[in-house]
């Protein structure tokens, strides 16, 4: 094959990719033969004598980098900066692991190689959910998310069992394509039928892959979006003006019967010491609707500062704030008052890449001085170990606050169902990407933690899209993007456990262990060959 196939063919992988994903192209399906082109390119180069794995990892990366830049090019409203290192380095990693591939089927087999193509790139993927560099926005079962009736299996697997799928169905079309009389041409009559068939299985493991029947108790929930413009009015204009808007918004639906009103990330738009939360403007305002609510308990996002009276209690991120040993903690914080003036308090687990978490920091102090500040609290974030869920005395419901970016993070999500949580409210601030895909796969991806758990979702964002959907990941009512909007529904708690929710990211844990035992075999494999050149 010519340089100029090689080069088309690695191209139309990273397309077909990034025309696959929600809210770019949304050709869910051409996802189940993506990787063959690129598959093609390796299998031709594998043919040449001598060394080939650079020219595998070329090729690899331009695939990889045409999808990355097309699916994320949006974080570039952020920060250019942020931009370039997301699809620079996920390209890479993702380049490494074609390349790792090619060196196992090259030393050890084809057999053994092909199948390592599987388990490499599910462990690379558990990985990237669990290192200080995470970036699991394109892990490939997310693809799914725009189609979520055809996954309700993922309450078995997570996401982890669509990337699966997705590797698989790669191999088999690629085998049978290679098998056919032109090794080179794109489709075969067989690799069509497979092609088709594979979506229709799909469907089928989904309508037996859920009861309809586990319904509970209903809520009324009331869902505020305020719409205030993150890059100048939220750091610009009186904080009362704007929480005295978020108020209007809210009263417009409240209604006697009405549990949650749900308000979203950083509404509350400058930093408050955590202990005088109940002092706030704020909280006074929530407090006097519950003349038209009685039941009613309010969850709002803030960003938040923990006090450490000489340093008793400190974390790891804790600053100095004077000279008497005072340390505190700034976090992004969701916050929860019930009906009796109780606070609850969630802080953010898991934190954004560069804006509140710097990878490495410890051993890399200067690191903090790439920090992308978005005009709220950045930098070094402090962090709790696990989830907290919210629940009030005499009170069914079980509230999981999960803020923003934690969405994305399906093993973390389980926690919260673990911990009883029966309802899930999702706070966001979606406006820093502008009107671009970014908060549509965000809120594409709640879909797929609605299916993992089974849970009602409640999603409260800043500004569109603020919606309701159901334990099936359905999408019942939505926002619109750049408007003031607020929602009254009734969602229904579930407090059952799924499979997944009580193993998590068992596909993940598994292919790991079977990879580092395919990497050693590959070195033993590679050390053996060389040995044996010595010795002739």
């Amino acid at each position: 094959m010519s340089k100029i196939k090689l080069l088309l063919f690695s191209i139309a992988s990273g397309l077909i990719m990034a025309l696959s994903w929600p809210a770019i192209g949304e050709f869910t399906t051409v996802i189940l033969i993506a990787f063959a082109p690129l598959l093609m390119v390796e299998y031709e180069i594998s043919k040449r004598q001598g060394k080939t794995g650079f020219a595998v990892f070329s090729y690899a990366y331009l695939s990889f980098f045409i999808f990355n830049l097309i699916t994320t090019y949006w974080i570039y409203h952020a920060s250019l900066w942020g931009a370039c290192m997301a699809v620079i380095c996920n390209s890479l990693f993702m380049a490494i692991v074609f390349w790792l591939f090619h060196i196992t089927k090259k030393k050890v087999g084809k057999k053994e190689g092909y199948i390592s193509f599987v388990l490499y790139w599910l462990a690379f993927e558990y990985l990237h959910l669990n290192w200080e560099l995470s970036w699991t926005w394109l892990t490939l079962g997310n693809v799914f998310a725009a189609t979520p009736r055809n996954v309700q299996w993922y309450e078995y697997t997570g996401v982890l069992g669509g990337s699966l799928l997705v590797l698989v169905s790669n191999l088999l079309f690629f085998r049978v394509t290679l098998k056919s009389k032109k090794a080179s041409k794109a489709f075969s009559w067989k690799g069509l039928v497979l092609f088709l068939i594979l979506p229709i299985l799909m469907k089928l493991i989904s309508v037996f892959a859920f009861d309809t029947k586990t319904e509970g108790e209903e809520l009324e929930v009331v869902i505020v979006q305020p719409n205030i413009d993150p890059y100048n009015e939220k750091f610009t204009s009186p904080p009362s003006e704007q929480i005295d808007k978020m108020i209007d918004l809210a009263k417009e639906k409240l209604t006697p019967t009405t549990d949650y009103l749900i308000f979203p990330e950083t509404a509350i738009p400058k930093a408050h010491w955590e202990h005088e939360f109940e002092y706030l403007h704020i909280t006074d305002e929530l407090k006097k609707l519950k003349t038209v609510s009685p039941n009613l308990k309010s969850i709002i996002g803030s960003s938040s500062w923990k006090l450490y009276i000489k340093g008793e209690g400190a974390t790891e991120t804790a600053i100095k704030l004077d000279d008497k040993g005072d340390q505190y903690d700034r976090y992004n914080t969701a916050f929860q008052l019930d009906q009796n003036d109780g606070v609850q308090v969630h802080h953010k687990s898991k934190l954004v890449l560069g804006v509140e978490k710097l990878p490495f920091i410890k051993s890399i102090p200067f690191m903090e001085k790439l920090s992308i500040n978005l005009g709220g609290t950045s930098g070094e974030l402090g962090t709790q170990k696990s989830p907290s869920v919210f629940n009030t005395p005499n009170d069914t419901s079980i509230i999981a606050p999960i803020i923003c970016y934690e969405s994305i993070y399906g093993e973390y999500v389980t926690e919260y169902s673990r911990k009883g949580a029966n309802l899930f409210a999702i706070i966001t601030n979606d406006g820093w990407w502008d009107d671009t895909p970014g908060y549509k796969q965000h809120l594409a991806y709640a879909s797929l933690r609605a299916i993992e758990n089974r849970k009602w979702i409640v999603r409260s964002a800043n500004t569109g899209i603020s919606a309701v959907i159901n334990d099936r990941g359905e999408i019942l009512e939505r926002t619109t993007w750049w408007e003031p909007a607020v929602i009254n529904a009734k969602v229904r708690l579930n407090s059952s456990i799924t499979f997944y929710a009580k193993y998590g990211d068992y596909i993940g844990r598994i292919a790991s262990l079977m990879a580092l035992l395919m990497i050693a075999l590959t070195v033993v494999r590679t050390l053996n060959k060389t040995g044996n050149r010595l010795k002739g």
